[in-house]
Order: C-alpha cells, then sequence, then structure tokens
C-alpha cells in the first residue's frame, strides 16, 4: 500500500539519510548539509517542506517544495521550488515519481503558485510538464583575459567573518530588481552558501563595495554578484582571476544585469546564454507580466503590435500596447496569432531558444524571449 504524508520536525536527519542514500553514486554520497546548509545544515528546520511516500509503512521516496514569494520589478510572483526529488532503488518503476509530482503539482495550485521550478535531467521531468526556459549568461574567465588590468585596491574577504558587512550585503540584495525574502543576516549567509558557495564582500580600499558568492567546481562558478558601481568591474574581475588562480572562473549573470554583461562579454574567453531552471507555468498571464515589467527596468521599448498567444488547453494571452502589456485575451479578441502546446509556449515566450519554437517568425519582432529568471542561490 503506498500513501503520502507530510514529514514532522523530528525527522529531518531520517529524511536527510534516505536522500543522500537515493543520490548516492560510484563516487560516493552527496553531502547535502554543505550542499545546501539553508535546507539541511546545522539548526535547519526544513523538515515539514517534504513530503514522504512510503510504501507498506517504509519511505519509499520524497521531495522537498519551498514556496516563495519573489519581487520582479515591483511585480508580485508566487514561485514553487522543487528539489531533492528521489526514489529509493528497490522501489523505482512503479510509478513513485509521478505520484511525487502530482502530489507536488496540487500543493502548488492549493497555494496559489504562478510558476514552477526545478533541476534536473530534462526528459525525467519534461513528462510533467517541465521545460528548460528562462536564461541567464555563464562566461569563462581566464587569468589571461584580465593579465594587463590592475585590481586597483579590490580585493574579497570571507563575508562570514564580518557581520556588519554581511548586513550590508542584505541589504544590496533587497534593492535588486529580483528578490525574495532571504530572512535576517545568517539565513542570508546560509542561503549565499547554497551549491557549495563561499559568499565573499568585495572590498575597494578595505571598504565594502559589494558581495558575490562563489562556487565550487573545476573551474570555480561566481553565481551571485552584486557590485554596484560599474566602474569597479575591470578591477574586481582581475581580483577573481587572482583569486581563483589558473583554473579560471565561470561567472554566471542574470538578464537584469546589464552593465555586468557589457562588461565580461567584453573581455571573457567565451560566454554562452543557457536555460536558467526547467518551468511549468500556472499562471500564464501572472509570469509574463512579471518578467515584463523586468524587461522594463532597461528596455523601455514600446509594444506597438497586438500578438495573441493560445497556450493548448490552458490560455489565450494577448500582448499589447498599455502599461501590463499582457493579459488573458476575452472571447471577443481576434483569432490567435501562434497556437503552441504548453511546453513549447514556455520556451518561446521565456527560453534563450525562443527563436527556434516553431511558428517563432509569427512574433512581432523585439517582443520575444522575456527575462524570467531566478537567482541559483534561491533555488532547491
Amino acid at each position: 500500500m503506498v500513501h503520502l504524508e507530510q514529514a514532522q520536525p523530528e525527522q529531518l536527519q531520517e529524511l536527510l539519510a534516505f536522500a543522500e542514500e537515493a543520490f548516492r553514486t560510484p563516487e560516493g554520497k552527496v553531502d547535502f548539509p554543505t550542499l545546501l546548509p539553508k535546507l539541511y545544515g546545522p539548526g535547519a528546520d526544513s523538515a515539514p517542506l517534504h513530503t514522504v511516500l512510503y510504501e507498506d509503512g517504509a519511505p519509499a521516496g520524497l521531495y522537498c517544495l519551498k514556496i516563495q514569494d519573489f519581487n520582479i520589478a515591483g511585480t508580485a510572483l508566487r514561485v514553487g521550488g522543487i528539489g531533492t526529488v528521489c526514489v529509493d532503488g528497490r522501489s523505482r518503476g512503479k510509478g513513485h515519481l509521478a505520484l511525487l509530482m502530482q502530489d507536488a503539482q496540487e500543493r502548488m495550485q492549493a497555494a496559489g503558485c504562478d510558476i514552477a521550478m526545478l533541476g534536473g535531467q530534462r526528459q525525467r521531468y519534461e513528462r510533467f510538464g517541465y521545460v528548460p526556459a528562462g536564461a541567464h549568461w555563464e562566461f569563462t574567465l581566464t587569468p589571461r583575459n584580465v593579465r594587463d588590468i590592475r585590481t586597483g585596491g579590490v580585493a574579497l574577504a570571507p563575508l562570514a567573518e564580518y557581520p556588519s558587512w554581511l548586513e550590508s550585503a542584505r541589504a544590496l540584495h533587497e534593492k535588486q530588481p529580483v528578490t525574495c525574502a532571504r530572512g535576517g543576516d545568517a539565513s542570508f549567509l546560509t542561503v549565499l552558501q547554497s551549491w557549495r558557495a563561499e559568499p565573499y564582500a568585495v572590498l575597494q580600499d578595505g571598504m565594502f563595495a559589494g558581495y558575490c558568492a562563489l562556487a565550487e567546481g573545476k573551474p570555480p562558478r561566481l553565481q551571485e554578484l552584486v557590485l554596484p558601481d560599474a566602474a569597479l568591474l575591470p578591477a574586481f574581475a582581475a581580483a577573481l582571476a587572482q583569486h581563483t588562480g589558473a583554473a579560471g572562473v565561470r561567472v554566471q549573470l542574470y538578464p537584469w544585469q546589464r552593465a555586468e554583461l557589457a562588461y565580461f562579454a567584453s573581455v571573457a574567453e567565451q560566454g554562452v546564454c543557457v536555460p536558467n531552471h526547467s518551468y511549468r507555468v500556472f499562471h500564464w498571464a501572472a509570469a509574463a507580466r512579471a518578467a515584463m515589467a523586468l524587461q522594463r527596468v532597461y528596455d523601455d521599448t514600446a509594444i506597438l503590435n497586438e500578438f495573441i498567444l493560445e497556450v493548448e488547453n490552458e490560455v489565450r494571452l494577448r500582448f499589447g500596447p498599455g502599461a501590463e502589456g499582457v493579459r488573458s485575451a476575452e472571447p471577443q479578441d481576434a483569432a490567435p496569432d501562434l497556437v503552441l502546446p504548453p511546453l513549447d509556449a514556455a520556451r518561446l515566450l521565456f527560453g534563450p531558444d525562443s527563436p527556434l519554437v516553431p511558428g517563432a517568425q509569427a512574433v512581432p519582432a523585439g517582443l520575444l524571449p522575456l527575462p524570467l529568471a531566478f537567482p541559483w542561490a534561491d533555488g532547491i
């Protein structure tokens, strides 16, 4: 007999042991407390975020669901983040994953989520309505790229060692175009440590100037950067290359970071635009409206032509002039210009491969893709 239960606070270590075993590879087990300290580190109280699937009274699978309210350029968007999805090896092939994903969907819809996001193998989750979409940039920076640039008094210092700088970093984060509540200073720090990252203060002549988070890897990955003074970017890049050494570093940037994108595109060895997460959209107009609000932060080009997209069996969206830019189409509106299944619609609206979606030529020039993306530190 199979049933699902929400985990109790005292079960966290039991959940952790199950997940570590389920994700074990020939190289060893995943160290979840280091990977995601905000969920599994010392003092974490995330057990109630997990749902456990029991088979004949024994745990056979689980998932974690964290619902977060994002502020995207002043527009609210409720996002369901799914992670730690796993099924015991002895119980696979029985449809347990489908039960877990269906339960997660029902919980998110009941909570009013506009969109869901997760990371994972594409074909595993595509059958549940998820598709790689959103976009961020990844630049490969080597010491050679910045060998003629001086650090100019810019240096990195571990953020955890300086409480006042930690408070300043949190204040900077809260001014960004895309934010969600990360809690107080201690909680903010553990969020920045997600995906084995070390948070650093960026200093100029010993004074706080910004912050970043550098994740382990070969090469390491700069997964968050907030540096208000764009004039410091060359010196920061030199300091970063000096800190990471010969291996270089991957620099991850988001669509709203226009100055940072322009600078690293001009000096990095190479850059590529990649999907941000896998998305499943529940409320299409809300997701598109939030992304359009974000786009207006750095591009105030007005929509001049109307365009109607029909998402098969879900909604018709009307894009056009006006403050919101998009709304659900009314019955009296014109016939759709393009009809797509949900997976292709998500790629068209938000994906880096938007121009490659069949029918994309029907979209007015410059309208899509929309810049929907979420910082990796906020994912689970």
